[in-house]
């Protein structure tokens, strides 16, 4: 059986590039269970992260390192670096 979805993923992770920043550095993938997870209501406005995953309607996103660790931890310490 043909699965197209894995098969978009693996490209997008071959592309080798953070679909938030642009970098080439440590891409990995970012997943969450469920889509509807993104949209709670009376939650404080949507990172932009969550609103390109929302967008897309996937649950995963390629990111870099950074850009990952920023998703988990809430913060945009690649930006306060700048």
């Amino acid at each position: 059986m043909w699965n197209s979805a894995r098969n978009e993923v693996v490209r997008r992770l071959l592309a080798d590039t953070c679909e938030i920043c642009g970098s080439h550095n440590g891409v990995e993938v970012h997943h969450i269970r469920h889509l509807k997870d993104l949209n709670v209501r009376g939650r404080a406005p949507k990172p932009a992260w969550v609103q390109m995953m929302a967008a897309r309607h996937r649950k995963t996103l390629v990111v870099c390192r950074v850009c990952h660790e920023d998703i988990h931890y809430g913060e945009s310490r690649s930006r306060q670096n700048s």
